[in-house]
């Protein structure tokens, strides 16, 4: 009994690091890409935030600080804050691309053609689900799962267990990261919703001086067609959007983390 006092007593605060590493972890495995899904038990999620919390306890020399309950709680929630600006930074990728796919999907006249989505559990276009999953297949192709470890390797240098400050710009940053998602589905969806507009010019003009054509027989199987042909087209485009945004997400990341806290 006295040796397993001394063995608790010296592990202790090893344990309470451990923890506060697995709150931050797990704060990223909550957005990250798979394993976001709701159909993903959050047992899966804690047992591989469990895995890597292991993983990363010995490559860092913590300070042994006890903790008492007060400060235990705070910096629970100070590494929660950590991990969750770090993964809602992706997250925000992934809903853009989505969004991108629903406004397209709307324009194509696939409005009611939806999908149930297995990641959220709700209905999407089948349109958002096709950019959703091509969009998982380049950020694994790219080894983007590489750089968001990294990322949160590098994040204990620079920012320390519970050393998370909350300053006046955590609102602002939000807003701001939340207006990102707009931004980008409108230009990830920009090239097909331009075509489609021209579409729908060229038809109208062609309403105007044929009124024996029927625009709304030949119309809807035609936007569709074009639809189609423009996201072959434009693969290239989505790759070269998704990159871009990715880079700008790991910029955003490093700039906080930096400056220790939002």
């Amino acid at each position: 009994m006295k040796e397993l006092t001394i063995l608790i007593t010296k592990y202790l605060p090893y344990s309470t690091y451990f923890f506060l590493i697995f709150v931050r972890v797990f704060g990223i495995v909550y957005f990250f890409p798979f394993f976001n899904s709701m159909s993903v038990p959050w047992q899966v999620k804690a047992g591989l935030a469990a895995i890597m919390s292991f993983v990363i306890l010995p490559f860092f020399k913590f300070q042994v600080i006890s903790f008492d309950i007060w400060e235990l709680g705070i910096a629970v929630i100070r590494e929660l804050c950590v991990g969750l600006s770090l993964g809602f930074i992706i997250q925000i990728i992934f809903d853009g691309i989505h969004l991108a796919g629903q406004i397209v999907g709307y324009q194509m006249g696939f409005a009611i053609v939806n999908v149930i989505d297995p990641y959220m559990n709700t209905q999407i276009s089948i349109i958002a689900r096709f950019k959703g999953l091509l969009a998982l297949l380049i950020f694994f192709s790219l080894n983007a799962h590489y750089l968001v470890i990294s990322g949160l390797l590098k994040s204990f240098e620079l920012v320390p267990i519970a050393g998370w400050t909350f300053k006046n710009r955590m609102a602002a940053q939000l807003i701001r990261w939340t207006g990102d998602i707009f931004i980008m589905a409108l230009k990830i969806a920009s090239p097909v919703l331009v075509t489609l507009f021209l579409t729908n010019i060229a038809l109208a003009l062609i309403a105007r001086t044929m009124p024996q054509i029927n625009v709304f027989i030949i119309g809807f199987p035609l936007e569709i067609g074009i639809g189609f042909l423009m996201l072959g087209i434009t693969m290239p485009f989505f790759s070269w959007c998704f990159r871009q945004f990715f880079e700008k997400g790991l910029y955003e990341m490093w700039f906080n983390l930096r400056l220790g806290g939002l």
